[in-house]
């Protein structure tokens, strides 16, 4: 059936040297629309794959969603890249590879003779696509860095998203490694089509914390000038139209405006608070502030908030052209019908029967097909397979497992 598919990325080989999410998930998005992605573990494996012990999710070989999510369809071998065999095997997989994807440090590639300078030499075409913690350079560029480290506290975004002094709240695992995921993977494929372009391969960096800074940019813009902080503050409320209520049942929903002035009125007008429609008190945020009638409109929101479920209220406000929407929990979403009939969430049967919805990659073509989720399987599933392709012989693997320098 693969072989029938039309899938954009078809013919592009990658050869991934990585662990853990982000610089993984690149190669997964670049796998799901065609690239054949060759994974290259240790003989302990990537670490991802037991994940599942703290975030309380299977693990085992063939029931392992959460690795699945950042590494289904691609063929893993291992390969003890110390070693003098599998240094060579590592040469001859890039000799036809149009990209080398790795996020191992780099004085650790140099001494292993995979930096992008020896390899450039040997293959000019090749994309090197390196991602790091906090970057190449500077004082921190060698620091270990993960998405609650160098995404999250460095980039300013988790100080200033949450009420200042309160405790930190802790994201979701790997929310800033997916997001950057998606810059890297930007950044290949430009690199691709350049190259067909001018023939040339070229070295695609990002880090962590870079793409925490780009997704914080506003942030880091605004607080350069008269606001040093942009901490939610429920006592300085400022805007009834923008803002969190509790409703009936208990749930939280929001409402977002497009223009104070434009827009008031519908919104008067859904909450039954007509006598509020042309005071001019309330005209503008700047009237409405100034007035001192912002308390009063809150209360007033508030109230009317509580005495309608979430969902009678997101009908309410949707009918008038509101934007809004009720905070959902996150064991929610996959049972979503808009989720489901959009094919955000695909259904995966795994070992023992055991079915899960899993997240897809978030892009589709009208003209292109993705691979569906597959199982990954045990560690070095592959070895074997790509080595014979690779032209070593049964025996020579045999001889290189027996020497550790595969598994």
């Amino acid at each position: 059936m693969e072989n029938n598919m039309n899938m954009p990325l078809s013919g592009i080989k990658v050869v991934e040297l990585s662990t853990v999410v982000a610089a993984p998930t690149t190669a997964r998005m670049l796998c799901a629309y065609g690239a054949e992605v060759i994974k290259i573990e240790t003989s302990y494996g990537d670490e991802e794959r037991r994940t599942g012990s703290f975030q309380k999710v299977p693990y085992e070989d063939d029931r392992n969603p959460v690795f699945a999510i950042k590494n289904s369809n691609k063929r893993f071998v291992s390969i003890n890249i110390k070693s003098e065999a599998g240094h060579d095997a590592i040469m001859k997989l890039l000799a036809d590879a149009d990209v080398f994807l790795t996020n191992v440090r780099g004085a650790s590639l140099k001494r292993n003779g995979l930096d992008y300078e020896t390899l450039k030499e040997k293959f000019p075409r090749l994309v090197y696509a390196h991602f790091t913690g906090y970057g190449p350079k500077g004082p921190d560029a060698n620091d270990p860095g993960f998405d609650s480290t160098a995404f999250w506290l460095r980039s300013g975004g988790q100080n200033e998203w949450q009420v200042k002094g309160s405790y930190p709240f802790t994201p979701t695992y790997a929310f800033g490694d997916m997001a950057t995921s998606s810059t890297f993977l930007s950044g290949i494929l430009m690199a691709l089509y350049g190259r067909e372009r001018t023939g040339k391969g070229t070295k695609v960096e990002t880090s962590l914390l870079a793409s925490g800074i780009w997704c914080n940019a506003t942030g880091i813009v605004a607080t350069q000038f008269e606001r040093k902080h942009l901490n939610p503050d429920p006592e300085k409320r400022t805007d009834p139209l923008s803002e969190y209520y509790m409703c009936k049942d208990g749930k939280w929903i929001m409402v977002c405006e497009n223009e104070y002035k434009r827009d008031k009125d519908k919104y008067f007008k859904v909450l039954g608070l007509d006598y509020l429609i042309g005071d001019p008190r309330v005209e503008t945020i700047d009237a409405l502030n100034e007035s001192g009638m912002v308390k009063e409109v809150f209360e007033q929101f508030e109230k009317k908030f509580a005495e309608k479920t979430s969902k009678e209220l997101r009908k309410m406000f949707i009918a008038e052209s509101i934007s809004c929407e009720i905070m959902c929990e996150m064991n929610e979403v996959s049972k979503d019908p808009q989720v489901i009939e959009n094919g955000y969430v695909e259904e995966l049967e795994f070992g023992g029967g055991m079915k899960v919805m899993m997240p897809c990659p978030p892009i589709f073509f009208s003209e292109y097909e993705r691979r569906p989720y597959d199982i990954t399987g045990p560690l070095g599933r592959d070895t074997d397979e790509v080595f014979c392709e690779l032209g070593y012989s049964a025996e020579e693997i045999a001889e290189m497992k027996a020497e550790g320098a595969i598994k």
